[in-house]
């Protein structure tokens, strides 16, 4: 294993940040995978960690064939963050902006520029591609620290054959996102994990993370004729919840993840198993999951369980009024029939704030925009 240390400018006199590479094996092929771009969601920290570990004994058999990148930690900015003892990290302080949005490369920039070199060489356009994207990245502005964040972390990956991004949900079943135009691979890297939910999306609209690594390729091959051997697949891996950071977990997510891996080739004979699945699996575009949001002030009590089917109008929750004269509720009821596979970790709700998703068979939100939060 090599380890790296790449800073990053100081923020205010006498600090210091920096990001960690751990590099495994060599050639062609490159996997890149990072967790807590959200800097408050930590059970993917854990399971990097059991990961490396892993891949420490394969590579000392002989067993890794691929290279394989990963950042233990990718948000030094937001896990720094701490207001009264709690780590924030959803959010940058100085600019609002999250963590996980508003990085992308235009992908009108790169077709402008890789369109008049690209041939019938399907590796070759690959490299110009993947070379390309991370020219473009280096040419980002970078006046705000989150945006040195990005560019850094776009320069590591961006040219990857196959990128996970580790996250976790507020509390939830595990899940996974991917582009609806890698459904088979997607499907390969849930089953690999057991997890249940598979969300797709479009990733011609509003992206995240995952979503600029593939954005680029999808576009650029609307464009034009030219053959690809291998363009990026990427997904982000929702780790159940904040509080679900265990060993016993975080162990069997990387022994998930490591079986991926070696369906892609990247090792050999890891032993790695595909997990044992976890409920019935649902497959399903983004805008089919209805989130609900809180209508009033109070606090939020449940009374039905993740992985629940739901009918339209099934009591769902309780919204308890603390300011009035006497005890009072508002009933919340699901407005759509789907499972119950996220709620909020944070009972103290405000108007407007998150409360639940329900994985449904119907369109909710425009397609090719994101989920809000």
């Amino acid at each position: 294993m090599k380890t790296i240390r790449i800073p990053l400018p100081a923020h205010a006199p006498g600090h210091e940040r920096f990001l960690t590479v751990h590099e495994f094996g060599s050639g062609e092929k490159k996997a890149y995978l990072q967790a807590a771009l959200h800097a408050d969601e930590w059970p993917g920290l854990l399971t990097l960690q059991h990961l490396i570990t892993r891949l420490q004994a394969l590579e000392a058999a002989g067993q890794i064939k691929q290279r394989i990148q990963i950042l233990p930690y990718a948000n030094p900015v937001g896990l720094s963050q701490r207001h009264a003892g709690r780590v924030l990290g959803r959010f940058d302080g100085t600019t609002g902006q999250n963590f996980n949005r508003g990085m992308a490369i235009p992908p009108e920039v790169l077709i402008e520029r890789v369109l008049p070199e690209l041939g019938q060489d399907a590796a070759a356009n690959d490299r110009k591609v993947r070379e390309a994207l991370v020219q473009l990245a280096s040419e980002k502005k970078a006046d705000y620290e989150i945006e040195i964040l990005h560019k850094t972390l776009l320069g590591l990956s961006l040219d990857a054959n196959l990128m996970l991004d580790l996250h976790c949900d507020y509390d939830s079943l595990p899940h996974v996102f991917y582009g609806t135009h890698q459904r088979e691979t997607g499907t390969l890297l849930s089953d690999c994990l057991g997890f249940p939910i598979r969300l797709e999306e479009d990733v011609r609209g509003t992206v995240a993370f995952d979503g600029t690594h593939t954005q680029p390729w999808v576009r650029l091959m609307e464009a034009t004729d030219a053959p690809f051997a291998d363009p990026c697949f990427a997904a982000t891996i929702e780790l159940r919840g904040q509080h679900s950071v265990s060993d016993a977990l975080a162990s069997r997510d990387a022994e998930g993840i490591l079986a991926f891996l070696e369906s892609q080739g990247y090792v050999e004979a890891s032993g790695a198993q595909h997990q044992e699945q976890a409920g019935s699996t649902q497959a399903i575009s983004v805008d089919q999951v209805k989130v609900l949001y809180a209508s009033a002030a109070g606090l939020v009590v449940y009374h039905r369980q993740l992985g629940e089917m739901l009918q339209p109008g099934d009591h769902l929750a309780d919204i308890v009024l603390l300011d009035k004269d006497q005890p009072e509720r508002i009933a919340v009821h699901a407005p759509t029939s789907g499972i119950l596979f996220s709620i909020a970790v944070n009972h103290l709700s405000f108007p407007g704030s998150h409360i639940a998703m329900i994985a449904s068979e119907e369109t909710h939100i425009k397609p090719g925009t994101q989920l809000s939060f």
